[in-house]
């Protein structure tokens, strides 16, 4: 596989998938399109040995596996998550205001908010609507250039490269156009969404509605790539390609949580029943015993995937001095005695282990005594589940960004070292 098809590939994945929906509906597509079938939670599951099933929560989270019937043995999975730091279109959004039309939102997740000012903006997400009598779902992308956050000019903001602070109730306010008068704003999302799916806009029920960066991504000098949503797609993308008709004699899963950016506790998120509702009733459809659920755990592991930061040569100060990462330099293991990643020194050694017979490269990265880190899914499900875990990353710059970077050769390291762990018995 050439690296920069590669990478053409992730680009395309994440320019086509500007909300979680559409992470999700992609992954779906590219899922079936290789053989799975859908299983619905509200179902009975007739399970068969080498059978390939995916099942979706809410159209936002998936998991899918490759299932082997001797449970016992374990589970490999790996679990990344679907959702970025965006903003959110609250109810009754539309705001008249000097002139303009703008629209009411708030911040979802850790962003930086300087990065969405003064960009090409639109909406997507999923609509609830009424038709024929019947209550019905679809997903909307409005694929044209919509809104912009534009900032004050310096001339009226001195201090905008000094010490000023945006303040998300007062200036971030998208603007979609100038109006005459106050009543063109009243419904103007409404009539949107109606004339997108071709329905009367009284028949809209409700609406969730993200605002998305319009710029493609783009590959700079063969080896950085840059694009919007790495955090967490790439993992998404590697992880999806990686496991698509692996199997070994280990049941394998593949698992898209939402909401991790808000901390996961949610039904889809990793901190709800949705991976163990569905590991129990594998068990349960094959007609195993509940001590055969509990022995196939402790058999288990789980690869969290999720960024991680490299040195910024700008800000070199923001790095641990022994643990540098680099982009393009390989996979990263993130570590912290905090207990905010997973890893441990036995499931360290499984990764390790992996690396070397690939002949690949590892990086290991440890935040600054005086920074706060984030954390992913992976302590969650360790911890709810009893699954060991280590969490990996691709090394990323301008984490949360409206536009992040990274190094093209490490998204398909990421790549083998996920399809030889899904591999090995």
């Amino acid at each position: 596989m050439k690296k920069e098809d590669f990478i053409k590939d992730l680009i395309g994945f994440i320019d086509q998938s500007p909300v979680s929906y559409y992470a999700v509906n992609n992954a779906v597509d590219f899922l079936e399109e290789n053989g799975y079938e859908e299983l619905r939670e509200a179902d009975s599951w007739e399970l068969e040995d080498m059978g390939k099933y995916y099942v979706k929560r809410d159209d936002t989270a998936l998991i899918a596996f490759n299932l082997r019937s001797d449970l016992v043995k374990g589970f490999d999975l790996i679990g990344s998550h679907t959702e970025s730091p965006t903003f959110k279109l609250k109810s009754n959004a539309e705001i008249a205001d000097s002139g303009y039309l703008k629209l009411n939102v708030e911040a979802y997740g850790g962003m930086i908010y300087s990065t969405w000012l003064d960009r090409t903006l639109s909406l997507a997400g999923k609509v609830i609507y009424k038709e024929d009598g019947e209550i019905k779902t679809d997903l909307v992308n409005i694929d044209r250039d919509l809104l912009t956050i534009p900032n004050a000019a310096i001339h009226m903001n001195r201090n905008v490269n000094k010490d000023f602070a945006y303040n998300p109730q007062n200036h971030l306010y998208p603007i979609v156009k100038t109006i005459k008068d106050g009543a063109e704003a009243d419904g103007f999302v409404q009539r949107l969404l109606g004339d997108y799916l071709s329905i009367d806009s009284k028949d809209i029920i409700d609406f969730d509605l993200s605002l998305y960066d319009r710029q493609k991504g783009s590959i700079i000098s063969d080896s950085i790539y840059q694009v919007g949503r790495i955090d967490n797609l790439a993992s998404v993308h590697a992880s999806l390609k990686a496991f698509v008709g692996t199997f070994s004699v280990k049941t394998n899963v593949l698992i898209l949580n939402d909401n991790e950016e808000i901390g996961s506790m949610t039904r889809t998120g990793a901190d709800g029943t949705f991976l163990s509702d569905v590991l129990k009733r594998i068990c349960l459809s094959l007609d195993k015993p509940l001590e055969d659920y509990y022995r196939a755990i402790e058999n288990s592991f789980l690869i969290s995937a999720d960024g991680a930061h490299a040195i910024h040569p700008n800000f070199k100060e923001f790095s641990d001095p022994t643990n540098i990462v680099n982009m393009n330099e390989g996979l990263v293991v993130k570590i912290a005695a905090n207990g905010a990643y997973s890893t441990s020194i036995e499931t360290k050694a499984r990764i390790i282990n992996i690396a070397k017979d690939l002949g690949l490269n590892l990086q290991f990265f440890h935040n600054r005594n005086d920074k706060v880190g984030g954390s992913t899914i992976g302590p969650i499900t360790a911890s709810r589940l009893g699954i060991r875990s280590i969490d990996v990353g691709e090394a990323i710059l301008a984490m949360h960004s409206i536009r992040e970077s990274a190094g093209v050769d490490d998204h398909l390291d990421a790549y083998q070292i996920y399809k030889r762990f899904y591999e090995e018995d």
